[in-house]
């Protein structure tokens, strides 16, 4: 395989390799095609694979297009020249093709193997010199495209193999030919079958590339973070974009802010102050003229009159009368109009009443004013009346100016507006009544009451209050957006988007990056960036600016040179405002204009601030680089082989933040809320560690699925102490070490030989919503499997062998199925499930091959998923055990959420006596014997009756023997040993006091003086030894006087079956009769008995062995020291040896090492006889030699 030049008519000049540079790799001849690495949607495949450029829209799947070539010279074993190929994508994996079943007779598409990456694979492609050549300056030239294909020598079996991609209707595989290295195979696919695939290089055409938002953040938490190459320096407001991780936000629109005439606010403010001078001016005189009236009348009261008349004429003060209500006449009728109506008079007509009706008070001569006078009454009810239509008036302007300001300010202070010709809306009700005070008629109008210019009135003195009472209105209900709210990004910002700053908020609102209006540098007119926000414009993702603020300096639009090897050259498009005279957008407006960001420096270079700049022929422009800023901090120190758990802290992960993998949801990765110890699917095994690079890649232990697509993922450490880390990804997580829970079967039932042999199961269920009711699995109708809550009816099942187990995804995992077979009366029966049975579990007396797996669910012991015919490792893609509404067991898909969980209650089939109670005394006397029991003649274990063949110095007691327990308590242990002992000091008689323990002799040697084997089977017999504190505490050291390390036995190593340990295996046919078991006879596996032969106990085989009784006795047993000898009794005393019953025979005693320490003859039957300390032989005539140890 091969990375060729350019199309055919440019390689004719050559195509120079620029090593800075990415390329595409197309398909000769196929301009629009990319030659990618594919990754396979349950990630565990990568492969060639072959795409369209035209569909490829996000920047990540445009990455994938890119390859780094290398190409270095090689000189073969002949001395020629050759040069190596390989291709790098930017992802870091390299095009590297797996050879794994690629064989030479698949000589057809259909047949060939896909071109799996693999990182064993073939990698480095070799080509000749009329494909690529290197001059001395190392410039590298391609001078053709070659096809894929690449020459393999195995040098082993002495063959060549030549290796060809080939393509097929968009598809890539392999294909293989075998020959010598005299005779080079040629890759000849079957004409029109498939064509070998020719390689190019393609420049990257689409520079820049133009990033939309979901490549920056694809996720609502998502973030960026960029880096400036001449960043700010000695600034005092810093650089938003790169000192904050930033958030690109896809909003569906932003709309500039709607401009509204003033029209309405000129209106209403000049109404506003007309009405207030004319209220102003009349108020003042109306009250000074009733204050004159009032004179008058009070001085009618309290004098009498002089002649009858009326009381304007005769009043005292008639001249200041006169002057108040000329003043009051003149300021009155500058603004209010007449309009004589009985019943709707206008203010002037109203407040003129009072004059009229005070005309109207009459004196009579010699008589003062009655306070009662018909005529006053009437003028202080006309006050009354008149008082009460000014103040109303007033209020009611004040109340109409209020009303209409609030809704007018409601919809001009709306920066969003999009329709041109909008209007206010004035509700029915309380806001419409207030407008039609406003109106142009009407008798609830205003105007109603003041001059206005339709009156004909004229006199410049006159004020028409009516007409800027009318104008406010007309101005409320016309057309007053002058320009309506605009979408940039369908227009001039189309493709850009805001961008907000993480975890920053301004008042509560989330604040995004903005060009700011102010200067960083006033004389050049540098603008300044800002923290600021938007407005919701009341509909889901579209946003507005507020007031004296232009959308477009909050639209960004990044852009990337992606085909450079040193990284991502960044570009940040934005708007700026048109440079004008300083504050006048403020006024005018802001017009934006389109500009890029830099870094400009200033002062002599004293400070850099960022800023914007009109285009990229901005010299600013070319002396800033901005790049992504690359993952950076301390590498994580994972080793392959490690096993954590992975806890997403992305707040979209909050409610489910653990990272597993499950049976019911398929080969995803999904969220949980819990992890478990013993559930491998939770968990997750480092299988990549580039420590140097710090890259990483995970996989479930269970399911093969990595948890990072693609290739290894770089991780830094962000808080060590809490385990959090961060991903290349931008993803943040939480990596915690799972405790090994040293288990080679972890999350699995495992049920090994000896409990296949020993226990029966009972299957259980239980429902998550119920957990303390248990049912268990038994025969339904029709040999269908049901669940029930009787105990009682329950299936008893055997695991068979029928299963197999299968390594996890992590190896050092294993998982076993089992088939079980179930007994019910005299029938066998079996689990089956077949089309015909629907989904119902059914029983059947046919063998059938349908296994189970108990998976566990959780960290409780009791609670597995029953998995119903896995295969090979999919254990979370299988069917499985179900109970339905009904009770009646079925096989369900494998994504159903079943909400039932099963065990398996075990109960063991005893083939061994099982002793709990040990230590203790019993006797071990013969089946249909009783008093035949088993005894110590030293140095053997004999049967003797009791009574009959013991001496007098014998008594029931020498039969009872002590048992204990022999390394029982390990796992999987239905073998119980036990050790039988007498004590040699009946004083001490503790675990690790020095006992005489029954043996067999079978690694003991027959002398003259003892033979250990009678008619060819071995003996058995009592040594003295003590229990030693290792290997359980129950090895047992033998006592010899130069004891060596073989003299200790090691319980715990030999799992309880030794010489010095015993079993007592049940005899089906005789209840509480057991067979005594020893270990098995040398270089065999074949089981060794107790015997019984004339009086001797021997090992023999089974159909040898004899039956014997075990049974509890609270006698105390007899010292180990005195060893009944026939008619003869030896005992060991301290410094010496006593003999009974030997009068007048020869005795000779020799120590261990055969010296003779004693050779005389017995004169009296009760001798005592100076011996050393230790072991010592005594023989006395006519006896056997015995052994016995002086103190």
């Amino acid at each position: 395989m091969v990375a060729g030049g350019l199309s055919s008519t440019a390689m004719a000049a050559g195509k120079i390799l620029d090593t800075t540079k990415y390329y595409h790799v197309a398909l000769s001849g196929e301009a629009n095609s990319r030659v990618i690495i594919g990754h396979s949607e349950d990630g565990k495949r990568d492969s060639v694979a072959i795409v369209k450029a035209d569909d490829i829209k996000l920047y990540e799947d445009f990455n994938a297009t890119l390859w780094k070539p290398t190409v270095e010279q090689k000189v073969n074993a002949a001395g020629g020249v050759y040069y190596e190929i390989k291709l790098v994508n930017k992802e870091g994996q390299e095009l590297s093709v797996s050879k794994k079943d690629v064989k030479a007779s698949q000589t057809s598409f259909y047949k060939a193997q896909y071109a799996y990456i693999a990182s064993d694979g073939i990698g480095a492609m070799t080509v000749n010199s009329d494909v690529v050549s290197i001059d001395e300056d190392g410039v590298i030239t391609f001078a053709k495209g070659p096809d894929a294909r690449t020459n393999f020598y195995d040098a082993t079996a002495g063959k060549m193999y030549q290796y060809a991609l080939v393509v097929k209707d968009g598809a890539v595989k392999v294909m293989m030919a075998e020959g010598t290295p005299t005779d080079v195979p040629e890759v000849e696919p079957k004409s029109g079958d498939c064509e070998i695939m020719g390689l190019w290089l393609k420049d990257v055409e689409e520079n820049p590339f133009t990033l939309a938002t979901v490549d920056l953040s694809a996720d609502v938490n998502d973030s960026f973070e960029l880096k400036f190459s001449n960043d700010v320096k000695n600034s005092e407001i810093g650089n938003l974009f790169s000192e904050k991780k930033l958030h690109a936000v896809p909003f569906s629109s932003m709309y500039s802010t709607a401009v509204y005439t003033t029209e309405y606010a000129e209106a209403s403010a000049k109404a506003k102050e007309s009405l207030a001078k004319a209220f102003a001016a009349i108020k003042p005189a109306y009250a000074s003229y009733k204050a004159e009236q009032t004179t008058a009348i009070s001085a009618a009261k309290a004098n009498k009159a002089t002649t009858d008349g009326k009381l304007i004429d005769l009043a005292a003060n008639k001249r200041d009368l006169d002057d108040a209500l000329t003043d009051f006449s003149t300021e009155a009728l500058k603004y209010l109009r007449s309009l004589s109506s009985t019943e709707h008079p206008a203010l002037w007509n109203k407040l003129d009443s009072v004059r009229l009706s005070f005309e109207e008070i009459m004196l009579t001569s010699g008589q003062a004013l009655k306070a009662d006078d018909e005529k006053l009454k009437e003028y202080q009810a006309v006050v009354k009346r008149a008082d009460k239509m000014l103040s109303d008036i007033e209020a009611d302007a004040k109340l109409a100016f209020q009303v209409v300001d609030s809704v007018m300010n409601v919809f001009t202070n709306n920066p969003y507006q999009t329709n041109a010709s909008a209007t206010a809306t004035f509700k029915t009700g309380r806001e419409q009544t207030n407008l039609d005070k406003f109106a142009t008629s009407g008798l609830t109008s205003l105007q109603r009451n003041f001059l206005s210019t339709g009156l004909g009135v004229s006199g410049v003195d006159k004020v028409m209050v009516g007409d800027d009472l009318m104008a406010v209105g007309t101005a409320a209900i016309a057309d007053c957006v002058e320009t309506e709210s605009k979408d940039i990004l369908t227009a001039d910002a189309n493709g850009y988007y805001a961008i907000a700053i993480v975890d920053s908020l301004i008042d509560g609102k989330q604040a995004y990056l903005c060009v700011d209006t102010n200067y960083v540098a006033e004389k050049e007119q540098y603008f300044m960036f800002k923290a600021d926000t938007l407005s919701s414009t009341g509909t889901k993702n579209e946003v507005v600016a507020a007031f004296g603020k232009c959308i477009n300096l909050f639209a960004y639009q990044l852009t990337v040179n992606p085909e450079k090897l040193a990284g991502d050259e960044v570009t940040i498009n934005t708007f700026m405002p048109t440079a004008t005279t300083a504050g006048e957008w403020y006024s005018k407006g802001i017009t934006p204009t389109k500009a890029v960001v830099v870094i400009r420096s200033l002062a002599n270079n004293s400070h850099r601030e960022v800023s914007v700049a009109a285009d990229v022929n901005d010299p600013s422009y070319k002396n800033t680089t901005i790049t992504f800023k690359s993952l950076e901090g301390p590498k994580p120190a994972f080793e392959v082989g490690d096993v954590y758990f992975i806890k997403s802290l992305k707040k979209a992960d909050a409610r489910k933040p653990y990272q597993v993998m499950t049976s019911t949801t398929g080969d995803n990765i999904v969220g949980a809320t819990a992890v478990y110890n013993n559930v491998p699917a939770t968990q997750w095994i480092v299988t990549t560690a580039n420590k140097l690079e710090g890259t990483y890649q995970l996989a479930n232990r269970d399911a093969n699925k990595n948890y990072f697509t693609g290739a290894a993922t770089k991780i830094i450490v962000k808080d060590a102490e809490n385990n959090i880390y961060v991903t290349a990804g931008k993803d943040t997580l939480e990596i915690t070490a799972v405790p090994d829970m040293k288990d080679e079967y972890l999350g699995y039932k495992h049920i090994n030989d000896a409990d296949k042999d020993h226990l029966t199961f009972k299957l259980t269920a239980t429902n998550f919503v119920n957990p303390e009711a248990k049912y268990y699995l038994t025969m339904g109708k029709d040999s269908s499997v049901v669940a029930t809550a009787d105990a009682d009816k329950a299936l008893e099942l055997k695991a068979k062998n029928d299963g197999t187990l299968v390594e996890l995804n992590d190896a050092n995992l294993s998982a076993a199925s089992y088939g079980f077979e179930m007994y019910l009366g005299e029938d066998t029966l079996y689990f089956r499930n077949v089309t015909a049975d629907g989904n119902d579990l059914m029983l059947t007396k046919l063998e059938t091959k349908d296994v189970m797996k108990l998976r566990r669910v959780n960290d409780n012991a009791s609670q597995y998923e029953l998995l119903w015919n896995v295969e090979d490792n999919g254990n979370l893609e299988s069917e499985k055990i179900a109970v339905d509404q009904n009770g009646n067991v079925v096989v369900v898909a494998p994504t159903e959420i079943t909400n039932w969980a099963f065990n398996l209650e075990s109960s063991v089939t005893e083939s061994y006596l099982n002793v709990t109670d040990a230590p203790k005394n019993v006797t071990i006397s013969l089946m249909g014997d009783e008093a035949s029991k088993v005894t110590a003649v030293k140095p053997f274990a004999v049967i003797k009756r009791t009574g009959l063949e013991l001496k007098a110095a014998a008594t029931d007691n020498d039969f009872v023997l002590g048992l204990d327990t022999a390394y029982v308590n390990r796992p999987n242990n239905y073998r119980y040993a036990y050790y039988i002992t007498k004590p040699v000091d009946t004083a001490k008689v503790g675990s690790f006091d020095t006992k005489a323990y029954m043996v067999s002799y079978a690694d003991s040697t027959s002398n003259e003086t003892v033979k250990y084997t009678q008619d060819g089977l071995t003996r058995i017999g009592f040594v003295h030894a003590n229990r030693v504190e290792f290997g359980n505490n129950d090895s047992l050291a033998i006592a010899k006087p130069k004891a060596v390390a073989k003299d200790t036995i090691n319980i715990a190593d030999k799992e309880g079956i030794t010489n010095a340990t015993w079993a007592f295996a049940i005899d089906e046919d005789n209840e509480g009769y057991y067979r005594i078991e020893s270990i098995p006879a040398a270089n065999t596996t074949a089981k060794t008995y107790v015997s019984y032969l004339n009086g001797v106990l021997v090992l023999g085989n089974k159909g040898q062995a004899q039956l014997f009784a075990i049974n509890d006795t609270d006698m105390k047993p007899t010292g180990n020291e005195v060893i009944s000898t026939s008619d003869v009794t030896v005992i060991a005393a301290e410094g010496s040896v006593q003999i009974i019953g030997a009068a007048g025979k020869k005795v000779v005693i020799t120590n261990i090492l055969g010296q003779t320490v004693a050779n005389t003859v017995l004169s009296s039957d009760n001798a005592t006889i100076a011996a050393p300390a230790g072991v010592v032989v005594v023989a006395i005539e006519g006896e056997e030699a015995v052994k016995a140890i002086v103190k």
